[in-house]
This record gives C-alpha cells, structure tokens and sequence, in this order.
C-alpha cells in the first residue's frame, strides 16, 4: 500500500513540475514580442512580428505580416504541455509540442497534423527558437518530405520592442 502511495505522489509531482516547466518555458518564450527582420540561409530579407493575444495565453508569430505570403504560428499552454500550432502557406497546420528547453533554446516537436492529405508531403516537422547572447534570435525549422528533410535557419534581430499596450486582446 505504501508502494502504490509512492508512486502515486511520484506521479503528481512530475505532473506539477512537467506543468511547472511549460508555463516557465512559455513566459521566457513570451519575452521575444516585438518585431523582428532577419536574412535567410538564401539572402532573402523577411520580417516576423511576435505578440500575445487572448489575454497573454497565447503567442502568435507572423511571418512577412500583410503580405500574401503570410504564415502564423500559435504557441500556447496545453495541460502541461506547450504547444505550437503552425498555419502553413502550403494549407496544412502541423501541432508541435515543446521537447525541451534550457530558457534559452525552445524545441519543438512534430505531433499531428490537420490538412495533411498525406503523412508524406511536405510539413513543418520541427521548430526552435534560440536566443542569443547578442539578444538576436535564430529561428531553426525543419520540414519533412516523405524520408527528406530540410532545415532552414535565420538569425533575427529585433527592430522595437512591443509594450503592453501593443499586446492584443482586452
């Protein structure tokens, strides 16, 4: 009978402390709001915008705001999991779950998917987000093809920081 307490309350805390380190994890993630430029791996210049919406339980990141090429991802607390829901240009929107962090590196993993035809097409498979000490952030993903991978980098610098006045919602 003690055993099976023992377990139990071994149970519980690792769900408080898996809990604990999400929400940690999403309040340091939250830190990087404000507008960001940066140049990819291919010399092409883009702009992400980060904010929080919906009373700062979510974290939203446009890419290339107002263009047509814009794509958003959403990251927020799940239970005690952090997710990242990722609106495609290509029309699928992959769910990632947060891995690991250090407070400095934030990796996502790929979970499941909706929109996604075939377990093979292209999707985002993987997604981090790395501060740097010189404050710029680089910004890894990872999309699978069938047995084909592609990661891309871009190293961002920010460009203003958004006060909280800027943050969306009531």
């Amino acid at each position: 009978m003690k055993a099976v307490l023992v377990v139990i309350l071994l149970s519980l805390a690792r769900a408080v402390s898996a809990d604990s380190n999400s929400a940690q994890a999403f309040e340091q993630l939250k830190s990087i709001v404000g507008q960001w430029q940066g140049v990819t791996e291919r010399g092409r210049s883009l702009r992400i915008d980060y904010a929080t919406s919906a009373r700062g339980s979510v974290l939203v990141e446009t890419w290339q705001p107002g263009a047509s090429g814009e794509t958003i991802s959403v990251v927020h607390l799940d239970g005690s999991r952090l997710m990242a829901t990722h609106y495609c240009g290509q029309g699928n929107q992959p769910r990632l779950v947060m891995g690991s962090s250090d407070g400095k590196r934030f990796v996502f993993e790929y979970l499941d998917a909706s929109n996604l035809a075939d377990p093979d097409a292209s999707h985002l498979h993987r997604l981090e987000f790395v501060r740097q000490p010189d404050g710029s952030l680089e910004r890894i993903e990872t999309y699978l093809s069938g047995a084909h991978s592609e990661i891309s980098k871009v190293r961002l610098t920010r460009l203003e920081r958004i006060g909280d006045e800027d943050i969306h919602g009531p």
